[in-house]
């Protein structure tokens, strides 16, 4: 079964955990995005969601440790939101290359 979380970090911290995470054998196996808060919410820093196993969150919590922070469920929903418009508008014009 999969679970998802969004952690906020701060932008100089990015690449740091990007590396971090795509070198670690379990989580780099978890669906990861990251995108630039101020583009979703207007904040400062960057979101990474994180769609995988117990296992796979567990982890990665770890390797993120104090450079991030979970965020709340209202910011989440609003997170989600932006993340699936921003992909059904990418959808809709990719379709329109083909359609």
């Amino acid at each position: 079964m999969e679970n998802q979380q969004i952690y906020l970090i701060a932008g100089e911290k990015l690449e740091t955990i990007r590396q971090a995470l795509m070198s670690d054998e379990v989580a780099s196996k978890a669906n990861l995005v990251f995108k630039d808060a101020k583009l979703l919410t207007g904040k400062d820093g960057y979101y990474i969601r994180v769609i995988g196993t117990e296992e796979q969150l567990k982890r990665i919590k770890e390797i993120i440790g104090e450079a991030g922070k979970e965020i709340e469920e209202q910011e989440k929903g609003e997170v989600l939101k932006k993340l699936k418009e921003e992909d059904e508008n990418a959808l809709a014009g990719f379709g329109s290359l083909f359609g």
